[in-house]
């Protein structure tokens, strides 16, 4: 899944597309909303039994994962969480940007 970065009449949007370049998300009007359809989605896809009782990863909050960190006296391998909705996203295509510079040219 890639994340892509849009400009439509109503402003900048984001959506996620799939390996085939298919747009598999709505249009969505912020980064974090984003975030959040694309661990909704990717919990929606897991099959087996799901142990979490919540799809937020509570290390996501940054202040609780310095204070377990100095609580424990040792940095953890994996800080941001071991699956792959708990990573960080990143925008992987911007079109917003060719589009402005139309605009502004």
């Amino acid at each position: 899944m890639k994340l892509v970065k849009d400009l439509n009449p109503s402003g900048i949007v984001y959506f996620w597309i799939n390996d085939l370049s298919e747009q598999i998300s709505p249009d969505i009007p912020t980064f974090q909303l984003a975030e959040e359809w694309r661990t909704r989605f990717i919990f929606s896809q897991y099959e087996g039994d799901e142990r979490r009782k919540s799809v937020i990863d509570r290390r996501k909050d940054q202040d609780q994962r310095l204070n377990v960190d100095r609580s424990l006296h040792a940095s953890r391998s994996r800080p941001d969480g071991r699956r792959e909705a708990d990573s960080k996203i990143q925008i992987d295509i911007d079109l917003a940007v060719e589009k402005l510079k139309i605009y502004y040219s």
